[in-house]
């Protein structure tokens, strides 16, 4: 095993996520092998038998090894949380030795670079490898009329993000009280080693032709999207006239942000509230990066 070797996650438990890695391994064989060592490591859910198609499938890409959680965990989020950890114990007993990565990708995500890993791994050693690097979200608040603004998350990095091998052992055992990316990120921030990356990004089905235009992002999340539609969406290749308009991108942005704004006046409560709230406050935040 190689000191820098990464890991790729892909934790399934149904066959529609079966599928959708299926169409993300089909793509990754039309890219060139990447400079950096990489392990699959296929973390099916203890309901299930491990997926034969979708060993076949990776062990064509590099190693591969199939396991199956054996928390007796389900529901949402208690069961993705669970299976995470699964994986992170099973990664730092098996690949201690490297200070390469451990990439949480789920079935909605998609590399959308031909180099992608290999740059994801040039972030992660620029400097002194971190404990997590990924997508950051900022506090997210619901902002309500004649009222103070009420937090509705709290900062953190996207669970689709890549972590150190040995994270399960490196972690507190009040870390894993909660939806997992939430509760680790503050361990490992008051440690100062949570690294932001704009390479890892949300996108959504009205723009993600765009971001595959965007030069810096080369892994994109469809958090609350149709799944499906989104994965299909981030693989097909760009069109000659989807190339020649990447000029018209940041109007394109400005309008959609400001249809945004308008949204949450009147989704003011449940998962789409948050997530409307979510994509604007991250909006700000990299408007005031840019203007920095």
């Amino acid at each position: 095993m190689s000191k820098n070797q990464h890991i790729v996650i892909l934790p399934y438990f149904c066959d529609d996520e079966i599928t959708r890695y299926l169409k993300i391994a089909e793509k990754l064989r039309s890219y060139p092998k990447p400079e950096v060592d990489v392990h699959y490591l296929l973390a099916c859910s203890p309901r299930r038998e491990p997926s034969e198609i979708l060993y076949e499938a990776y062990s064509k890409l590099g190693p591969c090894t199939s396991f199956q959680c054996p928390s007796q965990v389900f529901g949402y989020p208690e069961g993705p949380t669970a299976m995470y950890w699964d994986a992170m114990e099973f990664i730092a007993e098996k690949f201690a030795m490297s200070d390469g990565f451990s990439l949480w990708l789920e079935s909605d995500m998609a590399p959308i670079k031909p180099d992608w890993l290999d740059r994801l791994s040039a972030e992660w050693y620029a400097s002194e490898p971190p404990l997590m690097m990924g997508c950051y979200v900022p506090e997210v608040f619901k902002h309500r009329f004649l009222r103070r603004p009420k937090l509705i998350l709290a900062p953190h990095v996207n669970g689709g993000a890549c972590y150190a091998t040995d994270f399960a052992k490196r972690m507190p055992p009040e870390a894993r009280e909660g939806v997992f990316d939430v509760a680790v990120y503050q361990h490992a921030q008051a440690k100062d080693q949570v690294k932001a990356s704009k390479q890892i990004s949300f996108s959504t089905l009205d723009r993600v032709r765009r971001d595959l235009l965007d030069p810096d992002k080369v892994l994109l999340h469809g958090f609350m999207q149709e799944k499906d539609e989104f994965i299909e969406s981030c693989l097909k290749p760009l069109t000659q006239k989807e190339q020649n308009s990447a000029a018209w991108i940041p109007i394109q942005d400005r309008i959609e942000n400001l249809r945004r704004r308008i949204r949450v006046c009147f989704v003011r409560r449940g998962h789409r509230a948050m997530f409307e709230n979510m994509l604007l406050a991250k909006n700000r935040l990299e408007s005031q990066n840019r203007a920095a």
